[in-house]
This record gives C-alpha cells, structure tokens and sequence, in this order.
C-alpha cells in the first residue's frame, strides 16, 4: 500500500510538471538522446535516456547482476521429532555450492522538482526471478536419503537444513534448490545528475529501493514452507531468502549523442 502511494505521489508530480512544461515556449520533448553506462548493486548495464520536459527525463535499459559462486554446509534434519534407525548411514551434512547471478530490464522516470541536478526517480526493473541457485557438489551423494524418503509418509522424510526450511533430495539423489523474487520489481529512489547531461559528458549517482516482493525457495521445483527447525545452516543463502527490499546504490556515466 505504500509503494501504491508513493507511485500516486510521483503520478501526480508528473502530471503537474508536464502542465507547466507545456506552458514553456521550449519544451524540449524528446529532442535529445543519451547512452549511459551503469555499475552498482543491480550490476553493470547500458541504457539510454531522453527529455520528456525541461522537468522530466525517461531512462530505459538492462542490467547484468554478474555469476558469483560461494560454499556453504547444511546439516541433516527431519520433519518427525526422532530420526530413523539408519540415519547413521546418511551424511550427517551436505556441502552446497551456490551461484548468485540475475538479468533485469528497467524502465525510470526521473523527475527534477528544482531544475538542477537533483532528481527523484520512480519506475520498475523487470526480468527473471530467480536470484540464486544451489545444489550438492558430489552427485547422486543423497540417494540413499532420497531412497528412505521415498518409503515413508513426507512428515518423517530427513533432508538437509537451510534455516527454517528443509532441502529434500531427488529421486537421483541430488539437490537443486533456488530461491526467487517477483518479476516485476518497482522501483523507488533519489540522487544527483541529469540523464541527458546539459554537456556532452554527465555523471549520475543514485541511491534507491527495488521492491521485489517476499523470496520464496523452491527445492527440485517445487515451492516449500518454513518447518521451525531451530537451527542456522544456510549462511548467506538463509538471509537473502529474508530481504523483501533490494538496496539499490548506482553510478552512471553517460553522454549525450543527439
């Protein structure tokens, strides 16, 4: 709901700008065009820009969040209160490789309420929802876990631990795990620098929220529910599947070609 009002806010700034701009005896309406370069926490991307008014510019591009791998280790645990009698024979934890890596389109309205440099910037980020992806670095490690899962009611299956939710093997032993965001993302934030520079060479810093929603972790494709383990496996893994607000913090370099 406040995302909504903030959003309306915007709207309505917008609608007022353009009233004033149409006023102007210039208004400047798309008759420039910017490329730009960007690096920061969405990743490193292109865009280009061009003036809607003297008050307006409009942003359009992509953004590449580059692959990066790390390891963590899950421990074994269970649905039941008590393990089976062989789970002696089942490792007692896993070691799990996981990849962050994500693409996203956007498209930003930055409005300029003093005419300066000083810009608020609402709009939305757009592409695929999966953030990070894991999975067993020995193959076909869990089969005899998948073998014992297979045999009993789905409340005493074991499986591996990332924070409050349990990772259960294939049917091949393995575990694919990853957790994704909504695909459309809006997007809120403020910073200094204009779009189209008013010189050939411009420098644009932004700081901003991207609100992707509550992640949600899928294991071998299917969605799973927080269980209270009491425990806090997972590292890294475990608190990304926790922030609902990506922190946006982006540097532009751009210049004006038309």
């Amino acid at each position: 709901m406040r995302i909504r009002s903030i959003l309306l806010l915007f709207a309505l700034a917008l609608v007022s700008v353009g009233v004033q701009a149409q006023e102007e005896e210039d208004n400047n309406l798309f008759n420039h065009l910017s490329v730009g370069v960007t690096a920061g926490t969405p990743g490193v991307g292109i865009d280009v820009a061009m003036p809607a008014c003297d008050f307006v510019q409009l942003r359009a591009g992509i953004s590449v969040f580059p692959k990066i791998k790390f390891d963590t280790d899950l421990s074994i645990s269970s649905y039941a209160d008590t393990y089976p009698d062989e789970s002696d024979l089942f490792p007692s934890s896993v070691g799990i490789e996981a990849k962050t890596g994500f693409v996203n389109g956007k498209f930003l309205v930055d409005l300029y309420p003093f005419g300066g440099s000083f810009h608020i910037t609402a709009g939305a980020y757009f592409g695929g929802s999966s953030i990070v992806k894991a999975y067993n670095t020995e193959d076909g490690l869990l089969k005899d876990v998948a073998d014992y899962n297979a045999r009993v009611p789905e409340s005493e299956r074991i499986g591996y631990e990332l924070g409050n939710y349990l990772l259960t093997p294939d049917e091949n032993g393995n575990v694919n795990a990853e957790i994704k965001t909504a695909s459309f993302k809006p997007y809120v934030g403020l910073g200094f620098g204009r779009a189209v520079p008013r010189n050939r060479i411009g420098f644009m810093f932004e700081l901003g929220c991207m609100f992707w929603g509550s992640p949600k972790l899928y294991c071998n494709g299917e969605q799973l529910t927080e269980e209270d383990f009491g425990g806090d496996d997972g590292g890294v893994i475990k608190t990304l599947s926790k922030i609902t607000i990506y922190p946006v913090i982006n540097f532009r370099l751009c210049g004006r070609i038309l």
